[in-house]
């Protein structure tokens, strides 16, 4: 009774494993389990690559609006400073300078809030944005971006860019519009607030050096006049206009007296030795004597007490040395006024532009076919990662075990 039990079990499975007739049982045993996770990868591929993909068409190809892109290029420079020697208005064009700091003092203008109020005020940026259409991204006010004016200083930093090029010095200031027109206007109004920056900057640096020489002129004028009053009221004092002079003639009077006594001397020796009781002995003595005592007295006018000539050619000297110090110093600084003032005619730094905006004839933002594709690129992978495992089917062999 056992066996055919036995035979009946492994016949039973034989046909299972191999009669024709179990393979519709196979397929629908896959199709029960394929049929859900086609589904669901199905969803995933509709949720994460067509709907977005069909998004950013929309919106590319029917809402968002063309950025037109103008571009001009500038470069900073001043000229080489006036030397003293060339104070008149005919002076020749001093060497130029490139000015790298100008030129970066002129991009933080442009991206400041001073250069939104420039690009508002002259280049009509409220206008400009008003083209933007119903584009809820780039619309100002709008739902997304606000109204507020910190909101508007983001956009614009949006739109407006400055590059400079530290090797050559030329800065790049690129400025985006809905209008071609606005963005040519735009980039020629911030270059030219961009030039009344630098003319404003240096026409206060110019008054401030022009203050500043006028006041030395001053100050050193009332030195001279202050020097020359009290070299006046010594001569006023002494009755004498220069004691160097009185003091030269009265050296020239010794010198003159030193010969005399030395003619006397030698007469009076040759005398003594002819004839010793000759009567002119005495005469030549008393006339030697005289001189001597006449170069004495010499002396003492020029040095010896107070009243000699010393002490006030000291101080004549003194104050001829502080006059011509004072005097000095009073030229220099009207050499240095003149030469402010001569600086202040000519403009100290210029903002030559290298190349001019221009209207451009087709838009260069956004690139609609690409950031389609990326769009699509992105959503095909995140269902690369995120679609459902396949599940798996359980074998026959594992079903009769």
């Amino acid at each position: 009774m056992d066996q055919p039990d036995a035979h009946e079990s492994w016949a039973d499975l034989i046909q299972l494993q191999g009669a024709p007739q179990s393979m519709p049982v196979r397929l629908q045993q896959r199709r029960r389990w394929a049929g859900p996770h086609i589904s669901r990868r199905l969803l995933y591929f509709i949720v994460l690559v067509i709907l977005p993909t069909l998004m950013a068409g929309t919106y590319f190809g029917l809402i968002a609006p063309h950025r037109y892109l103008a571009e001009a290029r500038f470069i900073v420079r001043k000229p080489a400073s006036i030397s003293s020697g060339m104070l008149t208005p005919s002076t020749p064009d001093q060497t130029v300078q490139s000015g790298d700091e100008d030129a970066y003092a002129v991009r933080d203008f442009i991206l400041s809030r001073d250069g939104l109020q420039a690009a508002l005020n002259q280049g009509g940026l409220r206008g400009a944005l008003a083209k933007s259409g119903n584009d809820p991204l780039w619309r100002f006010p709008g739902p997304l971006l606000g109204h507020t004016q910190e909101q508007l200083f983001r956009y614009y930093l949006d739109l407006v860019s400055v590059t400079p090029d530290v090797t050559t010095g030329v800065s790049t200031l690129r400025v985006q519009a809905f209008d071609p027109s606005d963005a040519r206007r735009l980039a020629a109004e911030l270059t030219d607030a961009a030039e009344a920056l630098l003319n404003r900057l240096q026409t206060r640096a110019r008054q401030d050096a022009i203050r500043v020489a006028a006041v030395e002129v001053e100050r050193t004028r009332g030195l001279a006049t202050a020097a020359q009053q009290a070299l006046t009221s010594f001569r006023t004092r002494e009755n004498m206009v220069d004691p160097t002079m009185l003091a030269q003639t009265v050296l020239n009077t010794i010198t003159e007296l030193s010969l005399h006594v030395v003619e006397a001397s030698a007469q009076l020796d040759m005398l003594r030795r002819a004839s010793g009781s000759s009567p002119q002995i005495a005469p030549l003595r008393s006339r030697v004597a005289a001189l001597e005592a006449q170069i004495d007295r010499e002396r003492a006018t020029l040095a010896g007490n107070n009243l000699s000539y010393a002490p006030k050619i000291a101080e004549y000297e003194r104050l001829v040395l502080l006059r011509d110090f004072a005097v000095r110093n009073f030229i220099s600084a009207l050499t240095a006024l003149e030469t402010a003032r001569l600086e202040a005619l000519h403009q100290r730094v210029y903002l030559e532009r290298v190349v001019q905006p221009r209207e451009a004839d087709q838009p260069a933002y956004p690139h609609r076919v690409l950031c389609v594709l990326v769009v699509f690129g992105i959503g095909l992978l995140i269902y690369r990662i995120l679609r459902p495992a396949a599940p798996v089917v359980p074998s026959l062999r594992a079903q009769f075990r």
